[in-house]
């Protein structure tokens, strides 16, 4: 007799990630070993440009009941728009399991191998400058409790895959200079490091994403990918202790670097701009966002984001 227990997980987004497991059984359960693990990922999966949150790899931990680690998978790349499902062959006993699963764990994001879930942290690697130039990946999670492995009956759980990275599209108009002037833009953050419940972990350093972008016709562009934006972890916790704020910061200098020509929070700048037109900015269901900088002959700013627009006060940026 075979049995057959399904753990899929999805977005809302028409994502799903499907993880398979089948057991052999017979009168003895001690010769139910196998569990396999199918990953069925659906090809339209975000709001997003075509090419956007591509999965290289996927890391799958198995948790059992006392939160310790048994056991663990990683491959990759997948391609999710082939609709071929890839197997993950893990053996483990009847229990009772809590699953975690990261994607694009490879190059820039790491673990700390912890054997207990509470331990268990995922970072951002940096090479001591703590500096990105370079887009970092994609990074998803999705966790599911009570996975009940048991090979006489039937089992069936969603678990929904949670994108922690949101792309930052940059315009900025009326600025002066001749074109091939260079622009440099950062974004700091201390949004590196995650716990295995994806909240992000305290007592990590700071990064910064930097681009420069160089000016064409009076115009500037460039696109930062960063980690986590949230509600939870932005204005609300500015100055308040040992909560700090988690909100990366936008700034834009002039071509040496010496002259700062606008520096904003950033999600008070998404929210707020949302806020002006009635609306309000879902970090959940939203993963790009169009910012456009327009400065006047004053070098006075307006912003607009993902088409809302204002022209900011002093407390609003």
């Amino acid at each position: 007799m075979k049995t057959k227990t399904v753990l899929i997980l999805k977005t809302g987004f028409l994502l799903a990630l499907l993880l398979t497991f089948t057991a052999c059984m017979k009168e003895d359960l001690d010769q139910c070993g196998t569990t396999r693990v199918w990953i069925t990922l659906n090809p339209e999966m975000y709001e997003l440009p075509a090419g956007e949150h591509q999965i290289e790899n996927i890391h799958v931990y198995m948790f059992n009941e006392s939160e310790t680690l048994v056991a663990e998978w990683q491959g990759g790349p997948y391609d999710y728009r082939a609709g071929q499902p890839c197997e993950v062959p893990v053996d483990l006993p009847p229990g009772i399991y809590h699953f975690i699963a990261w994607t694009n764990t490879g190059q820039q994001y790491q673990t700390n191998k912890a054997t207990r879930l509470k331990e268990s942290e995922l970072h951002l690697r940096n090479d001591g400058t703590a500096l990105f130039k370079q887009d970092i990946p994609d990074l998803h999670y999705a966790a599911g409790g009570n996975i009940i492995v048991d090979p006489r009956q039937d089992h069936e759980y969603t678990l929904y895959l949670i994108p922690n990275t949101y792309r930052i599209n940059l315009e900025v108009n009326g600025l002066p200079g001749n074109n091939g002037n260079s622009y440099p833009f950062t974004l700091s953050d201390n949004n590196s490091a995650y716990d295995f419940n994806n909240r992000i972990a305290d007592n990590q350093p700071a990064y910064t994403h930097e681009r420069t972008g160089t000016l064409q016709q009076g115009k500037l562009n460039a696109t930062i990918r960063t980690l986590t934006l949230h509600n939870d972890h932005a204005i609300e916790n500015i100055g308040k202790e040992d909560t700090g704020d988690r909100s990366p910061i936008l700034t834009l200098r002039e071509g040496t670097g010496s002259t700062t020509l606008f520096t904003g929070n950033l999600v008070k700048i998404i929210r707020t701009a949302y806020a002006k037109a009635g609306k309000q900015a879902d970090f959940d269901k939203t993963y790009q966002f169009d910012i456009i900088l327009s400065f006047d002959a004053d070098m006075n700013v307006t912003i607009s984001v993902n088409g809302w627009t204002y022209t900011p006060n002093g407390t609003e940026l």
